[in-house]
């Protein structure tokens, strides 16, 4: 009995990984990036070529996607799927969910732009700013300002205005 050749082993291995891919077992990259490694171990990419090798891994791809959807198809048309028919109507009338099923890129979020509320000084801190001020003592209203940070700039404006 003679071993198979490279091209049917990496074909088989390539369905098999494909299946695995699609069915969310194994990651797309990995799985390509080891089927290119064994053609190029064996031999393959030389003497078939790199884009024979690629056909090979990508046929395989194709051919196990539509596999799947095929099944996907056939369970859809059963009765027992229902609550997963409800979901994906619920999913493609939504904007936010439809990418799921239609393959678009999902929706980019709109973010809430949040506007700082306007400060408002009140009267009660002017009054204290007033008082402090009416002390003459620089040092006293430097530090009263430094605990004021968030009033400081509208009380010097108040005194720049009379």
């Amino acid at each position: 009995m003679t071993a198979p050749a490279p091209i049917n082993i990496l074909t088989a291995c390539a369905e098999k990984y494909a299946l695995c891919c699609v069915s969310g077992e194994m990651e797309i990259q990995w799985s390509v990036d080891v089927l290119q490694a064994f053609a190029e171990q064996r031999g393959l990419v030389v003497e078939l070529g790199q884009d024979k090798i690629q056909d090979v891994i990508a046929a395989a791809f194709i051919w196990a996607r539509a596999l799947a959807a095929t099944d996907e198809a056939e369970a859809a048309d059963s009765p027992s799927d229902y609550a997963n028919q409800l979901l994906m109507q619920w999913e493609l009338d939504d904007p936010r969910d439809r990418w799921r099923w239609t393959g678009e890129l999902p929706p980019v979020q709109q973010t809430v732009v949040v506007q700082r509320p306007v400060h408002r000084l009140p009267q009660a801190t002017v009054d204290a700013f007033q008082f402090v001020l009416s002390l003459g003592d620089p040092d006293r209203l430097t530090a009263w300002l430094r605990n004021h940070p968030d009033d400081a700039t509208a009380l010097l404006d108040t005194v720049e205005a009379a």
